[in-house]
């Protein structure tokens, strides 16, 4: 996944430590979350694909969502070209939480993944979609692995 420089806002303000066990842990989340999104462009580039390993990343409403967006994306005989462009910055990890905590705030940046025909590749994506916002990510870890539990698009927000 390619990093989008965000355009300005607060996007560097306030970001976790870097050094020690808590900057170990943000870069965990950090590497937990791109990998997320490999993992979905990934899947949504395949028109067989079932998302079984978005469970390895995400879990709740967010791993619903997820599958549920794969399913109608399949349904509609369409799969994703191109692919997202992000540039996460870890604003807290908490490692004295039960679970441990961390937060993310992205820049993403869609406009260069497309929803498109699964057999010509004809780009077909809605008339009004968001290209690019803030997201605010929130992820959690359960044993040894940080899962991703909330996703908010933060639509009023640019970067």
């Amino acid at each position: 996944m390619t990093p989008v420089t965000p355009s300005g806002g607060s996007a560097n303000v306030g970001n976790a430590p870097t050094d020690g066990v808590e900057g170990a842990a943000a870069r965990d989340v950090v590497r937990t979350y791109q990998d997320w999104w490999n993992a979905q462009a990934e899947a949504y580039g395949q028109p067989d694909s079932d998302g079984s390993n978005f469970s390895t990343f995400a879990s709740g409403q967010v791993l619903t969502d997820a599958l549920v967006s794969l399913k109608q994306l399949h349904d509609a005989k369409l799969v994703m070209t191109g692919g997202p462009r992000n540039s996460p910055v870890v604003k807290s990890v908490d490692i004295t939480a039960d679970p441990n905590t961390a937060v993310i705030e992205d820049c993403l940046d869609v406009s260069g993944w497309h929803q498109a025909d699964a057999a010509t590749h004809a780009v077909m994506d809605p008339p009004d979609r968001l290209t690019r916002y803030v997201a605010t990510v929130s992820l959690r870890q359960f044993r040894t692995r940080w899962l991703i539990h909330e996703f908010k698009r933060e639509v009023g927000r640019t970067c």
